[in-house]
């Protein structure tokens, strides 16, 4: 459930914003790649890049525009010249206003890139799911995951469909079976059968296949765990902070509603970019799929997030029968070995967020860290915490002064308010949903590993300009810090920094070889049976231990002002 602490929405991913660093030249002795390889629709080129060689933007469906628009992803049409491109596709249509926007973007938007290492296969294939609230991000914010990919694996990065594209539900666009919405949810399903029927020629075992993502792409991967269409595509699975929606999905009747009322105001305000299709008439199948891709864009992505703040997987009796929660406790989920966790201060992407954008909102804008007026106000604090006793079914009085006082977040009445905001964020929408889903899972027999990242020294992923950090709110293990340890996107620091990206993409990969992320040259990851949860940290900082799961449910809170809260 969103609420006003999260300071700018849910489960965002800044990753295509920023820049990637660059592969190095070193050649392999390995055998190398093949310079071609012949898919089920026909060739594609290798790009050779080091040690890893990529195949970029190779379609796994046909583009969804027109007739195809708001439909289940259909076969893409064979080709017969070799497919030879050099970069990722453009991303699927997002808002343009979303932060992590990808700097392109288009309805035919439905590739993915394979990232493959020298040698010879089988290798174990590990499928990327990308975040972004459901709304923004892209396969192109992840093209170098080389970290990975040299340690044995191959890497697939998809895209999907996004926002009203990807999740609207609508009467009229129902399909034969009555059911509407999840198309985002179908693309993730067509790219995992485009794995099963080519990874082969790449070098990959569709065998041994484990899918991972983080934030949107997290509860992705709780969706596939969830949906019975998804059954027997993966072996294995690992979710980055993706517990966040298990108790806000909406049925299908609630989000058609919703959805009707966005392209209501859409076609309201359309003006000469009405299509013919609508005049006169109901919102008809043939209407919404004659609007313009430009009414899309600049009107109904943002109208779609307007009425539905919290854009996740809806319950369509299709793609997903029941709610994930739902499927988990009937046992009816993909039992797969499983990878779960979180990070210390995920909230704290969200605060510094709130205050940048209202830096942004400044006349002239102010980046001058020492000026503290655009931090979080008590009075922005006071609506949250009743939004936190809402949610907990606490008193307001009982969330200010026994749960989160200001009093107990530092010395600084200035910053107080941010830093409750922070740690009230992550508990109540991260950290005791993801152990919820562990203890769920280690419930059922199956194997589970859960961490908590708790780098503080993490490079922060939105406030830095030029160099500088322009912020007062000081981030820590915050939303999707832990993506430059497994992607190379920026730089990450000496030599501790770089001995937990080493330790992490060895998990990892280890994981998805073995089932076990334990291999030679990490500390050993105990089981959650075990009652053990793995600290992912920089020496100095208490390094790679673990942690008992009780500590973790203390410290935040979820016997405590989250102990309503269930999976």
């Amino acid at each position: 459930m969103k609420t006003s602490l999260q300071m700018g929405g849910s489960a965002i991913v800044l990753a295509a914003a920023l820049g990637l660093s660059a592969l190095g030249s070193a050649s392999s002795v390995q055998a190398a790649a093949p310079e071609a390889v012949t898919t089920a629709s026909g060739p594609v080129k290798a790009t050779v890049r080091g040690d890893m060689t990529t195949y970029f933007a190779i379609p796994y469906a046909a583009p969804p525009v027109g007739e195809l628009r708001w439909k289940a992803p259909q076969p893409a049409a064979n080709w017969t010249a070799p497919l030879e491109k050099t970069k990722s596709s453009a991303a699927c249509l997002q808002p343009s206003m979303a932060i992590g926007r990808a700097s392109s973007d288009s309805e035919d938007c439905l590739y993915l890139d394979v990232h493959r290492p020298s040698g010879e296969g089988k290798f174990p294939v590990m499928v990327w799911i990308h975040g972004g609230a459901f709304t923004s991000g892209s396969a192109g914010g992840y093209a170098d995951p080389s970290a990975l990919v040299t340690k044995g694996v191959i890497v697939v990065a998809i895209n999907y469909r996004l926002g009203a594209l990807g999740f609207l539900a609508h009467p009229a666009l129902r399909d034969q079976d009555g059911s509407s919405g999840n198309y985002g949810i179908m693309d993730q399903q067509a790219a995992l059968r485009w794995v099963q029927a080519n990874i082969a020629s790449f070098g990959g075992d569709p065998k041994n296949v484990t899918i991972f993502g983080e934030s949107a792409g997290g509860f992705s991967v709780l969706s596939h765990l969830a949906a019975p269409g998804s059954a027997g595509l993966f072996q294995k699975a690992i979710i980055q902070s993706g517990a966040y929606g298990v108790s806000g999905q909406l049925t299908q009747a609630d989000l058609e509603a919703k959805s009707a009322e966005a392209l209501t105001a859409t076609l309201a305000s359309a003006g000469a970019d009405s299509p013919a299709a609508c005049a006169g008439s109901d919102l008809t199948a043939a209407c919404l799929r004659a609007m313009p891709e430009s009414l899309v864009r600049s009107k109904l992505l943002s109208a779609f997030t307007k009425v539905n703040s919290n854009v996740i997987p809806s319950v369509d009796a299709k793609v997903l029968p029941q709610t994930i929660k739902a499927t988990f406790v009937a046992g009816k989920n993909n039992k797969v070995p499983l990878i779960n966790g979180s990070n210390e201060n995920e909230n704290d992407m969200f605060v510094a967020i709130g205050e940048m954008t209202a830096r942004f909102a400044a006349k002239p804008p102010n980046f001058d860290p020492a000026n503290r007026a655009f931090v979080m106000s008590p009075e922005a604090y006071a609506k949250g915490a009743a939004d936190l006793a809402a949610q907990s079914g606490h008193s307001v009085e009982d969330i200010k002064t026994k749960y989160y006082p200001l009093s107990a977040y530092g010395s600084d009445p200035v910053m107080q308010p941010s830093l409750v905001a922070g740690v009230a964020g992550t508990d109540s929408i991260f950290s005791c949903n993801g152990i919820n889903v562990s203890a769920r899972v280690a419930g059922q027999g199956s194997p589970v590993w859960m961490y908590e990242y708790r780098n503080q020294s993490a490079p922060p992923l939105v406030g830095s300009f030029g160099g500088k950090y322009m912020l007062t709110y000081k981030q820590g293990a915050a939303h999707a810090a832990e993506l430059p340890y497994l992607f190379n996107m920026l730089p990450i620091g000496g030599a501790e920094q770089t001995a937990l990206k080493e330790a992490m993409t060895g998990y990892w990969t280890n994981f998805a070889r073995t089932g076990t992320p334990n291999g030679k040259g990490s500390p050993q990851w105990a089981a959650y049976k075990t009652g053990k949860i793995q600290a992912l940290d920089i020496a100095d900082q208490g390094g790679i231990a673990p942690m008992p799961a009780k500590a973790f449910r203390t410290q935040h809170q979820c016997d405590g002002a989250w102990a309503n809260l269930t999976f």
